[in-house]
């Protein structure tokens, strides 16, 4: 991708995110190349405790991001990947 940055889609009402690309790097580097799709939740820690309970693992440890709340990415035990995400 050259000298291209990540990149977020906006919606036009709200200037909130709702699509992006991102480059295989840094915090992205150990996914594999996919759609990401991103899950809200309530809680973020319970559901990512659940995730592992149930044999899934968690990827990107949670943090937050550029102002609209936190997130993590987690694996199931099949190996599909998606993201939580606790909005603000």
């Amino acid at each position: 991708m050259g000298g291209y940055s990540d990149f977020n889609m906006l919606t036009p009402a709200s200037d909130k995110s709702t699509a992006g690309i991102c480059h295989a790097r840094g915090v992205n580097e150990r996914l594999p190349p996919q759609w990401l799709i991103y899950i809200t939740v309530e809680n973020i820690e319970k559901s990512a405790a659940r995730c592992i309970e149930l044999g899934g693992k968690l990827l990107v440890q949670i943090k937050g991001t550029g102002g609209y709340g936190r997130y993590g990415v987690i694996q199931d035990p099949a190996g599909a990947v998606a993201a939580l995400v606790e909005q603000k």
